[in-house]
């Protein structure tokens, strides 16, 4: 009985493991667009030459970059907790 528990254990955790990955890729290309749009945004609203477009196009894509490794540290970090809860062993 305990090896077809844990097998079975291990099977949900690896359905669970591609659910994260898929919201991990879909989170990503939603940082992607939301990106890109900002960038045409701001090359379309404010357009005032090539070195202040070149300026607003780099702070854009370091905000998003920033934005998003921050999203993903934060998301990674919940899947492998330091600190592991400790349970009581009695029942109330």
């Amino acid at each position: 009985m305990g090896i077809c528990r844990s097998y079975r254990s291990t099977a949900k955790f690896q359905r669970a493991g591609s659910a994260l990955e898929m919201g991990f890729l879909v989170t990503t290309l939603i940082f992607l667009v939301v990106g890109v749009i900002a960038s045409l945004l701001t090359r379309i609203c404010f357009n005032q030459g090539p070195s202040t477009n070149l300026l607003h196009l780099t702070l854009i894509i370091t905000a998003t970059v920033c934005c998003w490794m921050m999203w993903a540290i934060v998301y990674m970090a919940q899947m492998k907790p330091l600190i592991v809860p400790i349970l009581n062993d009695t029942a109330e």
